[in-house]
């Protein structure tokens, strides 16, 4: 499948889009390979900019008292922005890094400028995707705070399970908050049941 094709299949995905905007956003998206282990964003570095996965995935983590800490696994078709800070530019605490070689759209506010005013009601279609992000995240929360580890474990399994061939276990491991010899019990015991 040809590179804009992709772009159109994924950003066609939201369904809040009509197929004349669809077209004017795949043929106005600036698109950037990367290798894997690259790194989009390092701590301290002020982020700005917003990126889509056509292909591939990228890790979030932070580091704390020396250890890596993932909180984000982004796969095709999904979008990560820099965290806001009162709408000013504060250096980041995570990095961003490629676990696979990935194709990317980018955008920042000068992209995201020039879009608003080709498409006067982006405004409203941003507003809405960014509410169904918000509440899609608030229901993995209260999912994951009020499970075990191993139902942890089962969720991601289910909801996402070519991760687990796409990311090294310790990585899932610290997503799900546990440690490798954790994961790795509760998966032997699950394959033995």
């Amino acid at each position: 499948m040809k590179l804009k094709e992709k772009i159109r299949e994924v950003v066609s995905c939201s369904n809040i889009l009509n197929e004349r905007e669809i077209e004017l956003i795949v043929e106005k998206t600036i698109v950037k390979q990367f290798k894997k282990n690259e790194f989009l964003l390092r701590e301290g570095q002020i982020p700005n900019k917003c990126y889509m996965v056509v292909e591939g995935c990228v890790r979030e983590y932070l580091i704390k008292d020396g250890v890596e800490k993932s909180t984000a696994f982004f796969t095709e078709g999904d979008t990560f922005t820099p965290f806001a800070h009162n709408g000013k530019g504060a250096p980041s605490k995570h990095y961003w890094e490629c676990r696979e070689d990935c194709v990317l759209t980018i955008s920042d506010q000068a992209f995201e400028k020039e879009l608003r005013a080709a498409l006067p009601r982006l405004d409203a279609v941003f507003q809405q995707i960014a509410v169904e992000k918000l509440n899609k995240a608030k229901t993995e929360w209260s999912l994951f705070i009020s499970s075990s580890p191993e139902e942890r474990y089962l969720n991601l399994l289910e909801a996402r399970p070519t991760l687990f061939n796409r990311v090294p276990h310790h990585q899932i491991a610290s997503y799900l908050g546990m440690e490798p010899q954790s994961l790795s019990r509760i998966r032997k015991r699950i394959i033995d049941n």
